[in-house]
């Protein structure tokens, strides 16, 4: 699983402390900070060329797709850019969504 933490509140303006990378304690987890948007960026560019890809109904702010859950299928190769089976937000009121994706797929 892959976290990435970017500045859209106020709060926002350094990378995440201790306490808040702590949120996600599973040791396959890797994060990292993204003060530019690249990751935002580039998934709002693969969304809009992508036929198929899900369209998350929320959490846009300044432009930048945030607080989302993005799944794909286990089985593939990233040789392109694949298509998501699962994208929305925000996180916290996705989990039951999140967990049938993670089943069915």
């Amino acid at each position: 699983m892959l976290v990435v933490w970017e500045p859209i509140l106020a709060t926002d303006w350094r990378s995440p402390g201790r306490s808040a990378l702590a949120r996600i304690s599973d040791n396959r987890t890797k994060q990292f900070w993204d003060p530019e948007h690249l990751v935002a960026q580039e998934l709002d560019r693969r969304a809009r060329e992508r036929q198929g890809q899900p369209a998350p109904d929320c959490c846009v702010e300044k432009g930048y797709f945030w607080d989302d859950a993005i799944l794909y299928s286990s089985n593939l190769t990233w040789k392109q850019m694949p298509t998501a089976v699962f994208w929305n937000g925000p996180v916290v009121r996705q989990i039951s969504n999140i967990e049938k994706a993670l089943r069915n797929h």
